[in-house]
């Protein structure tokens, strides 16, 4: 009786241990794995993307889980998050390990990096042999915006990464202040779209509402509110002059014609005449115009946006969700390109696509596509819109319902798909090599501009800076392509090339 009584104790104290971790999504895998022979291949994803910072991360990857094994009932997807900052160092290590990735997220920050170590698995194959599939799961370049297709793949046209997101730089607006600025003034009146029986629609920005750099100059002035001692009580943008430099000069420099690099990544192309127009156009704004507040670390502009301390800032198409979810629900702010500027053509900005990867080391490259064209295909851009908000990089999720509820709920994505259709391709070499050695000139330029005009500043003229600054971009060029070349000799010892 004591034995019995002791079974029925152990027995009880596993089924609640059991009720406790499944509650907590622990034991799903091991209750369906009872009683049966079914051998699953197991395929290893990474990504930075983690609910404990965002709990919307944990949603969306459970149902890609739930609803990829539902399909594909042999394949067991194992996810390992990864802080974004540890990334390189993480899977370098790991891809000499004994359990490395199958499949990650790459940022564009090092896809060309990883495929030029070798790390990554050409995709073409892949890509040929998916020729007619179903639009809605193909992979092929003609189902993705042009923006979102750059960075996945090598000078010679090799594919190694397949987008799954879209993503620029924008100029974000407050909606509630530029509505009360323009009750009297047409001209900010005429930066709103309009009904189709030619009302103002108050929540909805014209894509090219502004029309050039001086347009916006005017704009900005017209939104900042000064004190009688001149000092800013709320400014019509912001600048930043600390730790943004390089990343805040890339999209009006592209909006003035100009480029960051070359294609190979072997030189700087920003010390040009359009360079020049650009940062001196935005120390002017801080300096001249004096439509921003004082530059400080404290605070992000941001920050200042979400507290309504500035009209405009420089942000990214992806940021509404964010600003939404930190101000506790306030969507009434919208998106622009950015204008054009003297030696421009038409609204533009810089764009990127992060991307899936699959890893040289892959142990079932079926697997790892499978996911790939679920992940990358519609379905998984429908997830990313339910459960993250994020727009897709394929052209036909514009075209389904999900993306129309999504405008209706945050009519601040009206001018999305045109901004992200409208830009350059996003730096993309060393990318954070390049910022340790550029943004302190860049920052130097913005918090000594009146002594630079004056001949008694840091650097004989903003061209001299910016010609200091692409020497020494040039030098992380040089040292990062003889690596390359060492890389490339040493794949070709190893018989991948």
């Amino acid at each position: 009786m004591t034995r019995l009584k002791t079974i029925a104790a152990v027995t009880l104290s596993l089924i609640l241990i059991a009720g406790v971790l499944a509650r907590a999504g622990m034991t799903r895998r091991w209750i369906e794995d009872i009683g049966s022979d079914t051998t699953r291949e197991e395929l290893r994803v990474w990504d930075w993307w983690s609910a404990s910072t965002n709990e919307e991360y944990g949603a969306y990857f459970a149902e890609i889980e739930r609803t990829f094994e539902a399909q594909h009932p042999n394949i067991d997807i194992v996810y390992q998050i990864v802080p974004f900052g540890n990334y390189v160092q993480k899977l370098s290590t790991a891809m000499v390990g004994d359990s490395p990735p199958d499949v990650f997220q790459s940022s564009v920050y090092w896809a060309e990096g990883f495929y030029q170590r070798g790390m990554l698995r050409p995709l073409d194959d892949l890509l040929a042999s998916d020729a007619d599939s179903d639009p809605g799961n193909s992979l092929a370049k003609e189902h993705f915006l042009p923006t979102a297709w750059r960075h996945n793949h090598a000078l010679d046209g090799t594919v190694f990464g397949i987008p799954q997101i879209i993503d620029a730089s924008c100029l974000l607006w407050n909606l509630d202040i530029l509505q009360e600025a323009s009750a009297k003034d047409e001209e900010l009146r005429d930066l709103f779209a309009r009904f189709p029986d030619g009302s103002l629609d108050y929540d909805r920005l014209r894509f090219d509402a502004l029309r050039d750099w001086d347009h916006f100059r005017r704009v900005v002035d017209k939104l900042t509110i000064r004190d009688e001692a001149g000092k800013i009580e709320r400014a019509g943008f912001v600048l930043s002059a600390y730790g943004s430099g390089a990343g805040m000069f890339s999209p009006w420099l592209a909006s003035n014609g100009g480029q960051v690099q070359d294609a190979a990544g072997t030189r700087a192309l920003f010390a040009s005449a359009a360079g020049v127009e650009t940062l001196e156009f935005l120390s002017r704004l801080y300096w001249v115009d004096q439509v921003s507040p004082p530059f400080h670390r404290q605070m992000t502009p941001s920050e200042l946006f979400q507290e309504r301390k500035v009209a405009s800032v420089t942000a990214g198409t992806w940021s509404g969700k964010d600003i939404t979810r930190n101000s506790l629900g306030w969507t009434h702010f919208g998106k622009t390109a950015f204008p054009p500027g003297p030696s421009g053509d038409g609204p533009s900005t810089v764009t990127w696509g992060n991307m899936l990867v699959i890893t040289r080391r892959a142990e079932n490259v079926d697997a790892a596509w499978a996911y790939l064209k679920f992940v990358c295909g519609l379905p998984g851009s429908l997830l990313r819109s339910k459960h993250l908000g994020y727009n897709g990089p394929r052209f036909d999720f514009y075209a389904t319902q999900r993306w129309q509820e999504a405008l209706a709920e945050r009519p601040y994505l009206s001018t999305v798909k045109q901004i992200c259709l409208a830009g350059e391709k996003l730096r993309h070499t060393e990318i954070t090599a390049v910022d340790h050695q550029a943004n302190p000139i860049f920052e130097s330029v913005l918090l000594h501009y009146p002594e630079i005009v004056a001949g008694d500043g840091p650097h004989e003229s903003v061209e001299a800076a910016l010609q200091l600054a692409a020497r020494n971009v040039d030098n992380v060029y040089a040292r990062y392509n003889e690596q390359v070349a060492r890389w490339l000799t040493e794949r070709r010892l190893r018989g991948q090339l």
